[in-house]
């Protein structure tokens, strides 16, 4: 099978096809990486260990704006981001469909819950698939030292979707890490000293990171790693 035109009968389906698809429900990018970038992902969050006929991961983001950090309440980037979910989620779904009507298999993963894996004891959560690293080996972006994801265009301001689908498809290159190796700003500003420029201390950073009423209302309260970043309004 010729892997840069996957045919079902008069029917084309390839990477720009997917993209186009993507941009056209309100993502802002999108990367397609090959499982076989994925051999060092950790046991159990493994795209195969989803779907096990996985042959591409498909990403895609939808940015918001940097005059978010301007606010004096994290009520407009909350709101934000609960939209921005909802989209993502819808694009996967609807890509998901567009897919299968093509006579291939896809799985749609969630933007951000439902999630399984949950450490209680250190309040670490994972999702079935990290959709930063999944976007890092779709050729997105680069991972930050505060742990978020970067991308050349829109910085760390990017909301992330995906699905995984057992069509081949043509992957798109990988992004060099362009974080200055002298900055550590996100490191240093933390409030709860739970970065270490590899990976973050979940147990510490949720005990600010959000807050609730007793209403129910619930507020991302701290989002000072992404606010301090030089890569947060480019």
């Amino acid at each position: 099978m010729d892997i840069n035109q996957l045919r079902t009968g008069e029917n084309v389906m390839d990477s720009n096809y997917i993209k186009e698809i993507a941009y056209s429900l309100g993502a802002d990018v999108c990367g397609i990486g090959s499982i076989k970038r994925f051999n060092d992902a950790p046991k159990g969050f493994h795209p195969g260990d989803v779907y096990s006929e996985t042959k591409s991961v498909i990403v895609f983001g939808k940015q918001f704006s940097a005059s978010l950090f301007e606010a004096n309440t994290n009520v407009p980037y909350t709101f934000v981001k609960n939209k921005s979910v909802e989209l993502l989620d819808d694009i996967s779904i609807q890509i998901t469909a567009t897919i299968e009507s093509k006579g291939y298999k896809a799985i749609p993963i969630p933007s951000d819950e439902p999630y399984e894996y949950w450490d209680s004891e250190n309040k670490h959560g994972r999702g079935i698939l990290s959709l930063k690293h999944l976007a890092k080996l779709s050729g997105i972006g680069w991972i930050g030292k505060n742990t978020l994801l970067i991308n050349k265009k829109y910085g760390n301001r990017l909301y992330l979707g995906a699905l995984i689908a057992n069509a081949e498809l043509i992957e798109d290159a990988l992004v060099s890490n362009l974080c200055p190796e002298t900055c550590n700003i996100c490191i240093k500003s933390c409030p709860q000293s739970a970065l270490d420029g590899i990976t973050i201390n979940q147990k510490e950073c949720r005990k600010i990171c959000g807050s609730s009423t007793d209403g129910g209302g619930f507020v991302y309260s701290c989002n000072i790693c992404r606010k301090v970043c030089p890569f947060a309004k480019i």
